[in-house]
Protein backbone atom coordinates (compact mmCIF):
# COMPACT_ATOMS: atom_id res chain seq x y z
CA UNK A 1 0.00 0.00 0.00
CA UNK A 2 1.44 2.95 -1.20
CA UNK A 3 1.52 6.60 1.43
CA UNK A 4 1.85 9.53 -0.02
CA UNK A 5 2.81 12.39 1.91
CA UNK A 6 2.28 16.12 -0.14
CA UNK A 7 4.04 18.74 1.12
CA UNK A 8 1.28 21.94 0.95
CA UNK A 9 2.47 25.43 0.25
CA UNK A 10 3.54 28.26 2.93
CA UNK A 11 0.88 30.68 2.81
CA UNK A 12 1.82 33.74 2.31
CA UNK A 13 2.50 35.33 5.71
CA UNK A 14 4.51 32.88 6.77
CA UNK A 15 6.49 33.22 3.73
CA UNK A 16 6.69 36.78 4.56
CA UNK A 17 7.80 35.84 7.83
CA UNK A 18 10.47 33.87 6.79
CA UNK A 19 12.11 36.45 5.29
CA UNK A 20 11.94 38.93 8.15
CA UNK A 21 12.98 36.14 10.38
CA UNK A 22 16.05 35.68 8.07
CA UNK A 23 16.99 39.06 8.18
CA UNK A 24 16.32 39.17 12.05
CA UNK A 25 18.61 36.35 12.28
CA UNK A 26 21.30 37.87 10.50
CA UNK A 27 20.67 41.17 12.89
CA UNK A 28 21.29 39.28 15.86
CA UNK A 29 24.22 37.03 14.52
CA UNK A 30 26.40 39.28 12.52
CA UNK A 31 25.87 42.84 14.72
CA UNK A 32 25.15 40.97 17.77
CA UNK A 33 28.67 39.97 17.20
CA UNK A 34 30.46 42.84 15.96
CA UNK A 35 28.69 44.52 19.58
CA UNK A 36 29.56 42.01 21.70
CA UNK A 37 33.49 41.56 20.16
CA UNK A 38 33.89 45.67 20.62
CA UNK A 39 32.96 45.32 23.89
CA UNK A 40 30.17 47.60 23.56
CA UNK A 41 28.37 48.36 26.53
CA UNK A 42 24.84 47.29 26.96
CA UNK A 43 25.07 45.67 23.95
CA UNK A 44 22.06 43.65 24.61
CA UNK A 45 20.03 46.90 24.70
CA UNK A 46 21.68 48.37 21.21
CA UNK A 47 20.65 45.50 19.69
CA UNK A 48 17.07 45.68 21.05
CA UNK A 49 16.86 49.40 19.98
CA UNK A 50 17.96 48.14 16.10
CA UNK A 51 16.01 45.18 15.75
CA UNK A 52 12.91 46.69 17.22
CA UNK A 53 13.66 49.80 14.26
CA UNK A 54 14.08 47.35 11.87
CA UNK A 55 11.11 45.32 12.28
CA UNK A 56 8.79 48.27 12.90
CA UNK A 57 10.21 49.35 9.10
CA UNK A 58 9.76 45.97 7.56
CA UNK A 59 6.08 46.28 9.20
CA UNK A 60 5.24 49.29 7.01
CA UNK A 61 6.44 47.17 3.54
CA UNK A 62 3.89 44.36 4.40
CA UNK A 63 1.34 45.22 6.99
CA UNK A 64 0.27 41.30 7.72
CA UNK A 65 -1.52 40.20 10.88
CA UNK A 66 0.47 38.22 12.84
CA UNK A 67 3.56 38.80 10.65
CA UNK A 68 5.70 39.89 13.56
CA UNK A 69 5.56 36.82 16.48
CA UNK A 70 5.94 34.61 13.15
CA UNK A 71 9.14 36.36 12.40
CA UNK A 72 10.26 36.52 16.13
CA UNK A 73 9.31 32.68 16.29
CA UNK A 74 11.69 31.58 13.20
CA UNK A 75 14.55 33.97 14.22
CA UNK A 76 14.23 32.23 17.41
CA UNK A 77 14.68 29.08 16.03
CA UNK A 78 17.43 30.27 13.86
CA UNK A 79 19.14 31.66 17.55
CA UNK A 80 19.02 27.73 18.50
CA UNK A 81 21.66 26.96 16.12
CA UNK A 82 23.83 29.93 17.01
CA UNK A 83 27.24 28.96 18.33
CA UNK A 84 26.38 30.02 21.76
CA UNK A 85 26.53 27.61 24.84
CA UNK A 86 23.24 28.79 26.09
CA UNK A 87 20.65 29.75 23.39
CA UNK A 88 17.69 30.04 26.10
CA UNK A 89 18.07 33.68 27.37
CA UNK A 90 18.89 35.12 23.56
CA UNK A 91 15.49 32.85 22.17
CA UNK A 92 13.42 34.20 25.23
CA UNK A 93 14.20 37.59 24.44
CA UNK A 94 13.76 37.43 20.72
CA UNK A 95 10.02 36.00 21.30
CA UNK A 96 9.35 38.31 23.78
CA UNK A 97 10.00 41.19 21.71
CA UNK A 98 7.71 40.21 19.05
CA UNK A 99 5.01 39.28 21.18
CA UNK A 100 4.87 42.51 22.79
CA UNK A 101 4.93 44.28 19.53
CA UNK A 102 2.11 41.67 17.39
CA UNK A 103 0.02 42.33 20.57
CA UNK A 104 0.48 46.04 20.74
CA UNK A 105 0.15 46.54 17.33
CA UNK A 106 -3.02 44.36 17.12
CA UNK A 107 -4.69 46.06 20.47
CA UNK A 108 -3.65 49.60 19.76
CA UNK A 109 -4.38 49.73 15.85
CA UNK A 110 -1.32 49.95 13.07
CA UNK A 111 -0.54 54.14 14.45
CA UNK A 112 2.66 55.66 15.44
CA UNK A 113 1.28 55.41 19.07
CA UNK A 114 1.17 51.71 18.51
CA UNK A 115 4.03 51.25 17.41
CA UNK A 116 5.99 53.52 19.87
CA UNK A 117 4.16 51.76 22.64
CA UNK A 118 5.05 48.17 21.43
CA UNK A 119 8.42 49.54 20.74
CA UNK A 120 9.03 51.16 24.30
CA UNK A 121 8.10 47.78 26.06
CA UNK A 122 10.09 46.16 23.37
CA UNK A 123 13.19 47.66 24.14
CA UNK A 124 12.43 47.84 27.94
CA UNK A 125 11.61 43.86 28.12
CA UNK A 126 15.78 43.88 27.58
CA UNK A 127 16.10 45.41 30.88
CA UNK A 128 13.78 43.07 32.33
CA UNK A 129 14.96 40.25 30.85
CA UNK A 130 18.38 40.97 32.30
CA UNK A 131 16.76 41.63 35.45
CA UNK A 132 15.56 37.98 35.52
CA UNK A 133 18.17 36.14 34.19
CA UNK A 134 20.08 37.81 37.57
CA UNK A 135 17.62 37.09 39.80
CA UNK A 136 17.22 33.49 38.49
CA UNK A 137 21.10 33.11 38.50
CA UNK A 138 21.65 34.25 41.86
CA UNK A 139 18.18 34.26 43.76
CA UNK A 140 16.59 36.54 46.03
CA UNK A 141 19.43 37.09 47.83
CA UNK A 142 20.94 38.92 45.32
CA UNK A 143 18.03 41.69 45.84
CA UNK A 144 19.15 42.07 49.33
CA UNK A 145 23.16 42.33 48.21
CA UNK A 146 22.22 45.11 45.28
CA UNK A 147 19.95 47.28 47.84
CA UNK A 148 22.40 47.45 50.58
CA UNK A 149 25.08 48.84 47.75
CA UNK A 150 23.22 51.25 46.24
CA UNK A 151 22.13 52.22 49.64
CA UNK A 152 26.01 52.07 50.96
CA UNK A 153 26.66 54.20 47.53
CA UNK A 154 23.63 56.89 48.00
CA UNK A 155 25.30 58.00 51.85
CA UNK A 156 29.05 58.17 50.36
CA UNK A 157 27.65 60.66 47.48
CA UNK A 158 25.40 62.56 50.48
CA UNK A 159 22.15 61.48 48.60
CA UNK A 160 20.12 59.86 50.85
CA UNK A 161 17.05 61.10 49.88
CA UNK A 162 16.46 59.47 46.65
CA UNK A 163 15.18 55.93 47.61
CA UNK A 164 15.92 52.65 45.62
CA UNK A 165 13.12 52.99 43.68
CA UNK A 166 13.40 55.77 41.93
CA UNK A 167 16.69 55.46 40.03
CA UNK A 168 14.90 51.84 38.75
CA UNK A 169 12.06 54.05 37.46
CA UNK A 170 15.05 56.49 35.61
CA UNK A 171 16.27 53.73 34.38
CA UNK A 172 12.72 52.54 33.09
CA UNK A 173 12.54 55.61 31.72
CA UNK A 174 15.48 55.95 29.69
CA UNK A 175 14.58 51.96 28.23
CA UNK A 176 11.33 52.48 27.54
CA UNK A 177 12.03 56.05 25.85
CA UNK A 178 14.85 54.59 23.81
CA UNK A 179 12.57 51.69 22.75
CA UNK A 180 9.49 54.36 21.35
CA UNK A 181 12.06 56.65 19.79
CA UNK A 182 13.43 53.50 17.75
CA UNK A 183 9.75 52.82 16.71
CA UNK A 184 8.96 55.85 15.60
CA UNK A 185 12.20 56.27 13.14
CA UNK A 186 11.61 52.77 12.09
CA UNK A 187 7.87 53.96 11.19
CA UNK A 188 9.69 56.43 9.48
CA UNK A 189 11.98 55.22 7.66
CA UNK A 190 9.66 52.24 6.74
CA UNK A 191 7.32 54.92 5.08
CA UNK A 192 9.85 56.83 3.26
CA UNK A 193 11.19 53.75 1.54
CA UNK A 194 7.57 52.59 0.76
CA UNK A 195 6.76 55.73 -0.75
CA UNK A 196 10.13 56.12 -2.34
CA UNK A 197 11.54 55.06 -5.60
CA UNK A 198 14.17 52.69 -4.56
CA UNK A 199 15.97 49.41 -6.25
CA UNK A 200 15.56 46.46 -5.74
CA UNK A 201 18.72 44.73 -6.16
CA UNK A 202 19.93 42.51 -3.00
CA UNK A 203 22.55 40.44 -1.99
CA UNK A 204 23.08 37.43 -4.31
CA UNK A 205 22.12 34.29 -2.72
CA UNK A 206 22.55 30.61 -2.89
CA UNK A 207 19.53 29.00 -1.03
CA UNK A 208 20.59 25.48 0.07
CA UNK A 209 18.80 22.12 -0.26
CA UNK A 210 19.42 21.11 3.55
CA UNK A 211 17.85 22.62 6.44
CA UNK A 212 20.26 22.97 8.91
CA UNK A 213 17.44 23.48 12.22
CA UNK A 214 16.18 20.04 11.54
CA UNK A 215 19.09 18.46 10.22
CA UNK A 216 19.22 14.69 11.64
CA UNK A 217 22.79 13.92 11.94
CA UNK A 218 24.21 10.84 14.23
CA UNK A 219 27.24 12.64 15.35
CA UNK A 220 25.46 13.94 18.75
CA UNK A 221 24.01 11.44 20.96
CA UNK A 222 20.35 13.01 22.02
CA UNK A 223 18.62 11.72 24.54
CA UNK A 224 14.92 12.47 25.84
CA UNK A 225 15.82 10.61 28.80
CA UNK A 226 18.84 13.06 29.59
CA UNK A 227 16.86 15.90 29.16
CA UNK A 228 14.09 14.86 31.68
CA UNK A 229 17.23 13.66 33.78
CA UNK A 230 18.60 17.39 33.57
CA UNK A 231 15.43 19.10 34.45
CA UNK A 232 14.82 17.10 37.96
CA UNK A 233 18.60 17.40 38.92
CA UNK A 234 18.27 21.08 38.44
CA UNK A 235 15.10 21.32 40.83
CA UNK A 236 17.06 19.09 43.54
CA UNK A 237 19.79 21.22 42.90
CA UNK A 238 18.01 24.39 43.76
CA UNK A 239 16.79 22.80 46.47
CA UNK A 240 19.45 21.32 47.86
CA UNK A 241 21.81 24.64 47.77
CA UNK A 242 18.35 26.75 49.37
CA UNK A 243 18.10 24.29 52.20
CA UNK A 244 21.49 22.26 53.32
CA UNK A 245 24.88 23.27 53.96
CA UNK A 246 27.62 24.84 52.30
CA UNK A 247 29.56 21.53 52.02
CA UNK A 248 26.48 19.64 50.88
CA UNK A 249 25.87 22.36 48.40
CA UNK A 250 29.72 22.37 47.17
CA UNK A 251 29.84 18.44 46.84
CA UNK A 252 26.69 18.51 44.87
CA UNK A 253 27.54 21.57 42.58
CA UNK A 254 31.16 19.87 41.99
CA UNK A 255 29.71 16.51 40.57
CA UNK A 256 26.81 17.99 38.52
CA UNK A 257 28.85 20.42 37.06
CA UNK A 258 31.90 17.95 36.21
CA UNK A 259 29.04 15.58 34.61
CA UNK A 260 27.56 18.51 32.48
CA UNK A 261 30.95 19.66 31.38
CA UNK A 262 31.77 16.07 30.53
CA UNK A 263 29.19 15.06 28.44
CA UNK A 264 28.48 18.68 27.49
CA UNK A 265 32.00 20.07 26.93
CA UNK A 266 31.29 22.26 23.81
CA UNK A 267 28.65 23.89 25.00
CA UNK A 268 30.47 24.41 28.76
CA UNK A 269 32.61 26.88 27.35
CA UNK A 270 31.95 29.53 29.57
CA UNK A 271 33.43 27.94 32.11
CA UNK A 272 36.80 28.69 30.50
CA UNK A 273 36.66 32.08 30.13
CA UNK A 274 38.65 34.20 32.79
CA UNK A 275 35.44 36.99 32.27
CA UNK A 276 32.70 34.45 34.03
CA UNK A 277 34.73 33.58 36.95
CA UNK A 278 35.45 37.21 37.35
CA UNK A 279 32.18 38.04 37.60
CA UNK A 280 31.33 35.38 40.01
CA UNK A 281 34.12 36.25 41.65
CA UNK A 282 32.86 39.77 42.18
CA UNK A 283 29.40 38.66 43.03
CA UNK A 284 31.08 36.41 46.15
CA UNK A 285 33.28 39.94 47.29
CA UNK A 286 30.91 42.00 47.03
CA UNK A 287 28.32 39.57 49.31
CA UNK A 288 31.08 39.15 51.80
CA UNK A 289 31.15 42.97 52.04
CA UNK A 290 27.54 44.53 51.69
CA UNK A 291 25.38 41.42 52.79
CA UNK A 292 24.71 42.38 56.26
CA UNK A 293 26.06 46.01 55.25
CA UNK A 294 29.70 47.23 56.65
CA UNK A 295 31.16 46.92 59.99
CA UNK A 296 33.29 48.89 61.58
CA UNK A 297 34.89 45.63 63.71
CA UNK A 298 35.15 43.26 60.27
CA UNK A 299 35.21 44.56 56.69
CA UNK A 300 33.89 41.10 55.09
CA UNK A 301 31.39 38.57 57.56
CA UNK A 302 31.29 35.19 57.52
CA UNK A 303 27.36 35.51 56.74
CA UNK A 304 28.11 37.16 53.74
CA UNK A 305 30.40 34.74 52.43
CA UNK A 306 28.23 31.70 52.88
CA UNK A 307 25.44 33.48 51.27
CA UNK A 308 27.95 34.53 48.63
CA UNK A 309 29.24 31.32 47.86
CA UNK A 310 25.73 29.76 47.65
CA UNK A 311 24.67 32.24 45.03
CA UNK A 312 28.29 30.87 43.28
CA UNK A 313 26.60 27.50 43.22
CA UNK A 314 23.47 27.99 42.34
CA UNK A 315 24.26 30.04 39.15
CA UNK A 316 27.20 27.64 38.22
CA UNK A 317 23.97 24.69 38.53
CA UNK A 318 21.90 26.83 36.92
CA UNK A 319 24.32 27.68 33.61
CA UNK A 320 25.34 23.46 33.58
CA UNK A 321 21.53 22.62 33.39
CA UNK A 322 20.53 25.07 30.64
CA UNK A 323 23.70 24.33 28.65
CA UNK A 324 22.90 20.76 28.76
CA UNK A 325 19.19 21.44 27.81
CA UNK A 326 20.00 24.01 25.29
CA UNK A 327 22.16 20.96 23.42
CA UNK A 328 19.21 18.59 23.78
CA UNK A 329 16.27 20.79 22.51
CA UNK A 330 18.65 20.14 19.42
CA UNK A 331 17.37 16.77 19.50
CA UNK A 332 15.94 15.50 15.94
CA UNK A 333 13.48 14.03 18.08
CA UNK A 334 12.58 16.59 19.79
CA UNK A 335 11.96 18.63 16.96
CA UNK A 336 10.01 16.36 14.72
CA UNK A 337 7.09 17.02 17.51
CA UNK A 338 6.66 20.51 15.63
CA UNK A 339 6.21 18.65 12.58
CA UNK A 340 4.39 15.87 13.91
CA UNK A 341 1.90 18.25 15.99
CA UNK A 342 0.21 20.54 13.03
CA UNK A 343 3.34 22.56 13.06
CA UNK A 344 4.56 22.34 9.36
CA UNK A 345 4.29 25.63 8.12
CA UNK A 346 6.55 26.72 10.76
CA UNK A 347 8.69 23.92 9.84
CA UNK A 348 9.06 24.81 6.39
CA UNK A 349 9.04 28.80 6.91
CA UNK A 350 12.30 27.81 9.27
CA UNK A 351 13.92 25.65 6.41
CA UNK A 352 13.73 28.35 3.54
CA UNK A 353 14.66 30.63 6.06
CA UNK A 354 17.96 29.36 6.61
CA UNK A 355 18.71 28.17 3.16
CA UNK A 356 19.37 31.96 2.71
CA UNK A 357 20.86 32.48 5.61
CA UNK A 358 24.65 31.64 4.43
CA UNK A 359 24.19 33.90 1.70
CA UNK A 360 22.67 37.19 4.16
CA UNK A 361 25.86 36.14 6.35
CA UNK A 362 28.48 36.74 3.74
CA UNK A 363 26.58 39.67 2.52
CA UNK A 364 26.09 41.73 5.24
CA UNK A 365 29.34 40.79 7.35
CA UNK A 366 31.49 41.55 4.27
CA UNK A 367 29.91 44.81 4.20
CA UNK A 368 31.01 46.41 7.57
CA UNK A 369 30.22 50.13 6.46
CA UNK A 370 26.64 48.85 5.36
CA UNK A 371 26.14 47.03 9.02
CA UNK A 372 28.00 50.32 11.34
CA UNK A 373 25.11 52.47 9.44
CA UNK A 374 21.79 50.66 10.54
CA UNK A 375 19.95 53.27 8.45
CA UNK A 376 21.65 52.22 5.47
CA UNK A 377 21.49 48.55 7.01
CA UNK A 378 17.63 48.84 6.99
CA UNK A 379 17.22 49.98 3.38
CA UNK A 380 19.33 47.43 2.50
CA UNK A 381 17.28 44.48 3.71
CA UNK A 382 14.34 46.46 2.68
CA UNK A 383 15.51 46.38 -0.74
CA UNK A 384 16.49 42.74 -0.31
CA UNK A 385 13.10 41.35 1.05
CA UNK A 386 11.08 41.50 -2.21
CA UNK A 387 13.98 39.74 -4.18
CA UNK A 388 14.54 37.37 -1.09
CA UNK A 389 10.41 36.68 -1.19
CA UNK A 390 10.82 35.74 -5.14
CA UNK A 391 13.55 33.45 -4.22
CA UNK A 392 11.75 31.56 -1.63
CA UNK A 393 8.54 31.30 -3.49
CA UNK A 394 10.89 29.70 -6.17
CA UNK A 395 12.09 27.25 -4.13
CA UNK A 396 8.67 26.06 -3.09
CA UNK A 397 7.59 25.93 -6.29
CA UNK A 398 10.83 23.69 -7.49
CA UNK A 399 11.52 21.48 -4.70
CA UNK A 400 11.41 17.94 -6.45
CA UNK A 401 9.52 15.13 -5.35
CA UNK A 402 11.07 11.63 -4.20
CA UNK A 403 9.34 8.40 -4.55
CA UNK A 404 10.96 6.06 -1.61
CA UNK A 405 11.45 2.43 -2.20
CA UNK A 406 11.91 0.94 1.78
CA UNK A 407 11.93 -2.75 3.00
CA UNK A 408 13.82 -3.87 5.49
CA UNK A 409 17.80 -5.03 5.24
CA UNK A 410 18.26 -8.09 2.44
CA UNK A 411 14.39 -8.04 1.70
CA UNK A 412 15.57 -7.12 -2.25
CA UNK A 413 15.25 -3.48 -2.72
CA UNK A 414 17.78 -3.00 -5.29
CA UNK A 415 15.94 -6.70 -6.96
CA UNK A 416 13.45 -4.42 -7.00
CA UNK A 417 14.86 -1.16 -7.92
CA UNK A 418 16.12 -2.89 -11.12
CA UNK A 419 12.59 -4.12 -12.16
CA UNK A 420 11.04 -0.89 -11.71
CA UNK A 421 13.93 1.22 -13.45
CA UNK A 422 14.11 -1.60 -16.41
CA UNK A 423 10.11 -1.42 -16.50
CA UNK A 424 9.70 2.29 -16.74
CA UNK A 425 12.71 2.45 -19.24
CA UNK A 426 10.88 0.46 -21.77
CA UNK A 427 7.77 2.61 -20.78
CA UNK A 428 10.27 5.50 -22.73
CA UNK A 429 11.35 7.02 -19.57
CA UNK A 430 15.09 8.48 -19.01
CA UNK A 431 16.82 7.09 -16.31
CA UNK A 432 20.25 8.20 -14.46
CA UNK A 433 21.54 7.40 -11.50
CA UNK A 434 22.86 4.02 -9.56
CA UNK A 435 22.18 0.95 -8.16
CA UNK A 436 24.32 -0.65 -4.85
CA UNK A 437 25.30 -3.75 -6.78
CA UNK A 438 26.03 -6.48 -4.06
CA UNK A 439 28.46 -9.19 -4.29
CA UNK A 440 29.44 -12.26 -2.07
CA UNK A 441 33.80 -12.54 -1.65
CA UNK A 442 33.47 -15.45 0.60
CA UNK A 443 30.88 -17.08 3.23
CA UNK A 444 29.93 -13.89 5.32
CA UNK A 445 31.37 -11.34 3.35
CA UNK A 446 30.20 -8.81 1.43
CA UNK A 447 30.91 -6.23 -0.63
CA UNK A 448 29.10 -3.89 -2.61
CA UNK A 449 30.02 -1.66 -6.04
CA UNK A 450 28.44 1.49 -7.65
CA UNK A 451 26.67 0.95 -10.75
CA UNK A 452 26.14 3.43 -12.90
CA UNK A 453 22.27 2.87 -14.77
CA UNK A 454 22.99 4.39 -18.12
CA UNK A 455 26.31 3.06 -18.67
CA UNK A 456 26.60 -0.16 -16.74
CA UNK A 457 30.08 0.52 -15.23
CA UNK A 458 30.46 -0.97 -12.03
CA UNK A 459 33.19 0.48 -9.12
CA UNK A 460 33.90 -0.78 -5.79
CA UNK A 461 32.08 1.27 -2.80
CA UNK A 462 32.31 -1.15 0.23
CA UNK A 463 33.60 -4.08 1.65
CA UNK A 464 34.41 -5.81 4.82
CA UNK A 465 38.22 -5.51 4.24
CA UNK A 466 39.87 -3.09 5.88
CA UNK A 467 41.62 -2.54 2.20
CA UNK A 468 38.60 -1.34 0.56
CA UNK A 469 38.89 2.06 2.47
CA UNK A 470 39.88 3.89 5.38
CA UNK A 471 35.87 5.71 6.27
CA UNK A 472 34.15 2.85 8.24
CA UNK A 473 30.29 2.58 8.98
CA UNK A 474 29.64 -0.61 10.84
CA UNK A 475 30.74 -3.50 9.41
CA UNK A 476 31.82 -1.81 5.94
CA UNK A 477 34.99 -0.05 4.79
CA UNK A 478 33.56 2.43 2.23
CA UNK A 479 36.45 3.25 -0.63
CA UNK A 480 36.49 7.18 -1.71
CA UNK A 481 37.16 6.40 -5.71
CA UNK A 482 33.66 4.37 -5.42
CA UNK A 483 32.00 7.54 -3.61
CA UNK A 484 33.27 9.62 -5.48
CA UNK A 485 32.02 8.29 -8.82
CA UNK A 486 28.55 7.74 -7.60
CA UNK A 487 28.57 11.63 -6.35
CA UNK A 488 29.94 12.74 -9.84
CA UNK A 489 27.17 10.42 -11.37
CA UNK A 490 24.90 12.59 -9.35
CA UNK A 491 26.17 15.68 -10.52
CA UNK A 492 26.30 15.21 -14.14
CA UNK A 493 22.72 13.82 -14.28
CA UNK A 494 20.57 16.98 -14.63
CA UNK A 495 22.94 17.54 -18.03
CA UNK A 496 21.40 14.41 -19.57
CA UNK A 497 17.47 15.59 -18.69
CA UNK A 498 16.72 12.95 -16.50
CA UNK A 499 12.72 12.37 -15.78
CA UNK A 500 13.92 10.33 -13.25
CA UNK A 501 17.12 10.17 -11.03
CA UNK A 502 17.57 6.62 -8.81
CA UNK A 503 19.77 6.95 -5.29
CA UNK A 504 20.84 3.52 -4.31
CA UNK A 505 20.84 3.67 -1.05
CA UNK A 506 20.68 6.62 1.72
CA UNK A 507 21.33 5.39 4.94
CA UNK A 508 23.92 6.26 8.14
CA UNK A 509 26.89 7.64 5.54
CA UNK A 510 23.92 10.19 4.86
CA UNK A 511 22.96 10.67 7.69
CA UNK A 512 26.29 11.94 9.09
CA UNK A 513 26.75 14.34 5.66
CA UNK A 514 28.82 11.87 4.19
CA UNK A 515 28.51 9.14 1.35
CA UNK A 516 26.18 10.79 -1.09
CA UNK A 517 24.98 14.01 0.84
CA UNK A 518 27.73 16.72 -0.80
CA UNK A 519 26.26 15.66 -4.67
CA UNK A 520 23.02 14.94 -3.13
CA UNK A 521 22.58 18.34 -2.08
CA UNK A 522 23.65 20.22 -4.88
CA UNK A 523 21.44 18.45 -7.14
CA UNK A 524 18.44 19.18 -5.05
CA UNK A 525 19.53 22.99 -4.84
CA UNK A 526 19.60 23.28 -8.62
CA UNK A 527 17.32 21.02 -9.81
CA UNK A 528 13.60 19.77 -9.81
CA UNK A 529 14.06 16.66 -11.05
CA UNK A 530 11.97 13.79 -9.75
CA UNK A 531 14.36 10.98 -7.22
CA UNK A 532 13.45 7.57 -6.37
CA UNK A 533 15.65 6.53 -3.17
CA UNK A 534 16.22 3.37 -1.70
CA UNK A 535 16.49 3.39 2.18
CA UNK A 536 16.13 0.94 5.07
CA UNK A 537 12.39 1.13 6.81
CA UNK A 538 13.54 2.07 9.81
CA UNK A 539 15.08 5.69 8.51
CA UNK A 540 12.57 6.73 6.22
CA UNK A 541 11.11 9.55 8.81
CA UNK A 542 14.66 10.78 9.17
CA UNK A 543 15.88 10.56 5.98
CA UNK A 544 12.67 12.15 4.32
CA UNK A 545 13.44 15.11 6.65
CA UNK A 546 16.69 15.46 6.07
CA UNK A 547 16.34 17.98 3.07
CA UNK A 548 14.26 20.31 2.04
CA UNK A 549 11.66 18.39 -0.59
CA UNK A 550 8.53 18.22 -2.18
CA UNK A 551 6.18 15.65 -2.47
CA UNK A 552 7.09 12.32 -0.72
CA UNK A 553 5.48 8.91 -2.22
CA UNK A 554 6.57 5.74 0.01
CA UNK A 555 6.53 2.23 -1.81
CA UNK A 556 6.65 -0.48 1.12
CA UNK A 557 7.78 -3.95 -0.85
CA UNK A 558 5.91 -5.42 2.01
CA UNK A 559 2.65 -4.24 0.22
CA UNK A 560 3.44 -3.35 -3.02
CA UNK A 561 4.98 -5.40 -5.95
CA UNK A 562 8.03 -3.77 -9.03
CA UNK A 563 5.54 -3.83 -11.14
CA UNK A 564 2.26 -1.87 -9.59
CA UNK A 565 4.97 0.23 -8.44
CA UNK A 566 6.27 1.31 -11.92
CA UNK A 567 2.81 1.51 -12.77
CA UNK A 568 2.41 4.03 -10.45
CA UNK A 569 5.61 6.15 -10.81
CA UNK A 570 5.09 5.73 -14.70
CA UNK A 571 1.38 7.65 -14.41
CA UNK A 572 2.80 10.46 -11.79
CA UNK A 573 5.95 11.06 -14.08
CA UNK A 574 3.90 11.80 -17.42
CA UNK A 575 1.59 14.06 -14.53
CA UNK A 576 4.83 15.52 -13.75
CA UNK A 577 5.69 16.13 -17.42
CA UNK A 578 3.32 17.52 -18.96
CA UNK A 579 2.91 20.40 -16.25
Amino acid sequence: MTTYLPQKSIPEKWMKAAVVGSLWAVIEIVLGSMLHNLKVPMAGTALSFITVYMVIAFFQLWPVKGMIWRAGLICALMKSLSPSAIILGPMAGILSEALLLELLIRFTGRNVVAYMLGGALAVFSALMQKAITFLILYGWDIVKLLENMYRFAVRRLQIDNIPPEYALGVLALIYLVSGGIASAAGYMAGKKFVTGKNSTNAPSLQPQAKGSLFNHSRKQNYSVVMLLIIFLLLIAGLLIIGESKLHVSALFTLIFTGGMYWRYKNNMRFLRKPAFWLQLTIILLFSAIFFKGISVDSFFTRQGWITGLHMVFRALVLLSAFSGISNELKNPVVKNILYQRGLKNLYQSVEIAFSALPGLMNAFSTNKKAVLGFRKLTHTMLRSSHSLLKQFTEMEKNRPDVYILTGDVDEGKTSAAREIVSSLQSRGCVIEGFFSAGQKEHPGHQRYFVEDIHSGQQKLLCSQNPAAGTLRTGRFYFSEEGLQYGRDILLQAPDKSPHLVVVDELGPLELNDRGWTPALERLLQQSSIPHLWIVREKLVKVIMRKWHIGDVTIFNLKKDSAEEIAEQLDEQLSRIRSR
